[in-house]
């Protein structure tokens, strides 16, 4: 298959896949309205349809950045841009874009950028006496409430 065939193949399932995320969408938030409007009758009835209510809330996000994807990878087949990788340029593996056809970066970028996420900075303590680490003990802390104060 040449790369129009794939291309051509390619927007033909990203459209498909588009469309039944539209119908399901449009099924979902007309449920999530359904169910707001109904009542509820106990406290274990009212728990389970918040729960049911928050998954389908969930699901509907996940679905619609999905949309959002599908929506950039056709407009970019539009333009002709489809099948390069955002970071570097260089074109995206037939493979790659066979299993996420949506793929904004090949696979080197994509794995380059897990890894920074993945070794980033992480998530400081929220107030610099939980950050004490105890080295001294007797004017850290004192120090600690001061910057804070």
């Amino acid at each position: 298959m040449n790369r129009n065939e794939f291309v051509k193949h390619t927007q033909k399932i990203l459209i498909a896949r588009r469309d039944a995320l539209r119908r399901t969408l449009a099924g979902d938030i007309g449920m999530l309205r359904s169910q707001h409007e109904e009542t509820v009758g106990d406290e274990i009835d009212a728990a389970l349809a918040t729960e049911q209510s928050e998954l389908r809330s969930q699901m509907a996000s996940f679905e619609t950045r999905e949309l959002t994807q599908i929506e950039n990878a056709l407009d970019k087949i539009r333009h002709g841009q489809y099948g390069r990788c955002e970071t570097c340029e260089k074109p995206i593996g037939p493979p790659r874009l066979k299993a996420l056809p949506y793929a904004t970066e090949c696979i080197q970028c994509a794995r380059r950028e897990e890894r920074q996420t993945a070794s980033g900075p992480r998530h400081s303590p929220v107030n610099r006496i939980a950050a004490f680490t105890g080295e001294d003990e007797e004017s850290a802390p004192d120090e600690a409430l001061e910057e804070i104060g």
